[in-house]
This record gives C-alpha cells, structure tokens and sequence, in this order.
C-alpha cells in the first residue's frame, strides 16, 4: 500500500493496477467512506488528494498520476455516475472502534447498514 514494493514507485503493482483500464466501463460507480474506518484511509476509499500528495515530492507527483489514472477514464465518460458517501456509524467506545477496525467492520459487513443505504440512498442507481 505504501507503492514500497519496488525501488520505482511506478513499477509498484498499485501504480501498475491504477493504470488498467475497468471502472469507466462501470454505469455507476459509488464510493463509500466512513471517517470511522481507519484501515482504508478516507482519502484512499474516496480516490481523492491527500496532504501527503500536495506537497510536490516525488511520491506525491506518482499519487496524483495514479488519481488521473483512476478518475480521468471515469469523469469523462458521460454515460458514468461518478458519486462519493460519507458516512458514520455511532460506535460504542471499545478497543475496535479506537483502533477503526469496527468503522471498517460495520461499513462493509453490516447487512442493516447496507440495505438502508440501497433503501435511501443508491437503489436510485440501480433503477
């Protein structure tokens, strides 16, 4: 995850995988993120900058291509709905959610949380 698995950054297989053609084939594409998830960092779920990437080192010149690689094919395909959620979950305080595991857990396991999204939110894209 951190582009450390070559010396070049550009031959990481991230930034090999962000150069493949797929989600602008996608009719709708819809990322979800929770400020809860500390595993998937909100930036990376969203494909959006980070701090990191505007400071103009050289890992954040390879972050920004990946970003143009990832959305550019996206945005401008017309026939594409490009949407970003947010959400948050009310976690009891324990060592799961101080960690973010339980964030990352209840966005992508929770049943109930899933079909009230689809309910309220994203069966729109579906219609």
């Amino acid at each position: 995850m951190a582009l450390s698995d070559h010396k070049d950054p550009r031959q990481s297989f991230l930034y090999k995988l962000s150069q493949k053609k797929g989600l602008e084939h996608f009719k709708n594409v819809i990322l979800v993120s929770a400020l809860q998830d500390y595993l998937v960092p909100y930036h990376s779920a969203r494909i959006e900058m980070c701090k990191d990437a505007v400071k103009g080192d050289e890992l954040g010149a390879v972050y920004n291509e990946m970003l143009r690689n990832l959305l550019e094919p996206v945005l401008h395909n017309e026939n594409c709905n490009f949407v970003r959620y947010d959400v948050s979950f009310d976690l009891a305080k324990s060592f799961l959610s101080f960690a973010g595991i339980e964030g990352h857990l209840a966005l992508i396991s929770s049943w109930q949380y899933l079909d009230n999204f689809f309910q309220n939110a994203g069966l729109k894209y579906f219609e």
